[in-house]
């Protein structure tokens, strides 16, 4: 009985003596059906599982290949930590040195990223200009945060992860440790008033015109580092109005237990 182990497939059944297992295949387009003791079905299976194996690890180190990573030896979790050599990558197939070869897409979309890998009770924040009248349609922003040791006791860790727009002048940032950003009271709304008759603490912030990304991470870190991470996701439409020489800035800061914190973000527009 000659079987191809690519077209393998069993079919489990029942006799009044013991258990058989059936498979079909094919010769010169004559379809057989064939019986084959428990014993060899199981060095079949045991073969077919040793090659997906082998794929899994193929699949693992061509991922590692594909991505750009291809000096020296990495395992996957020390590849994802190589962060310098993600962000080259990424700034060498950015499509930015490529615009002038063709024409923008009807729904054109930007996509960036940032990370501060020693965040600790202080914040940072990066900009960018824009350079096209245009409407900013959707927002697609991830956030996260893990613990990269174990802290020296445990404690809470809080990061708030904003995004505005400084109106025709690069921005301006806050000069406290958090770096915050300076964005201009709303003249159409009045000022945050809490109603508070249990005389809780409670902190107020502003209402601020142009702020249209503004997200906090919270999350609990034990003595041991289990679970010292957090993330979110946020998808919005804020049909945002954007001239040319207006900028886009994007802020993290950070109390508590300190980390890494990341920010991936693709942006959707019309230009007008």
């Amino acid at each position: 009985m000659s079987l191809d182990i690519a077209s393998f497939s069993l079919a489990r059944g029942r006799s009044n003596t013991s258990e058989i297992l059936t498979c079909e295949t094919s010769s010169a387009g004559e379809a057989k059906r064939d019986t084959i003791s428990p014993a060899l079905a199981f060095e079949m299976e045991m073969l077919v599982e040793g090659r997906m194996s082998d794929r899994r690890t193929f699949l693992i180190q061509g991922v590692l290949v594909l991505s750009g990573i291809s000096a020296g030896t990495f395992t996957p979790l020390e590849a994802a930590m190589n962060v310098r050599g993600r962000r080259d990558f990424l700034t060498a197939v950015s499509p930015a040195a490529m615009a002038t070869a063709g024409t923008i897409p009807q729904d054109p979309v930007v996509g960036f990223g940032w990370e501060i890998v020693n965040i600790n009770n202080n914040g940072a924040d990066v900009f960018f200009e824009v350079r096209d009248t245009m409407i900013l349609n959707t927002i697609n922003v991830d956030v996260s945060f893990m613990i990269t040791s174990a802290p020296a006791q445990a404690g809470f860790a809080e990061i708030l992860c904003d995004g505005g727009v400084s109106r025709g002048a690069k921005p301006t940032f806050n000069t406290s440790p958090a770096a915050y950003l300076n964005l201009p009271p709303s003249a159409n709304f009045g000022e945050l008033t809490p109603h508070n008759p249990n005389k809780l603490n409670i902190g107020l912030g502003g209402v601020v015109q142009d702020l249209f990304f503004n997200v906090i991470l919270k999350t609990w870190v034990p003595g041991d580092g289990t679970g010292g991470y957090t993330s979110r996701q946020v998808y919005a439409q804020p049909s945002l109005a954007l001239n040319k020489g207006d900028y886009l800035m994007f802020h993290m800061d950070h109390a508590g237990v300190g980390g890494d914190v990341e920010m991936q973000a693709v942006l959707q527009y019309t230009l007008v």
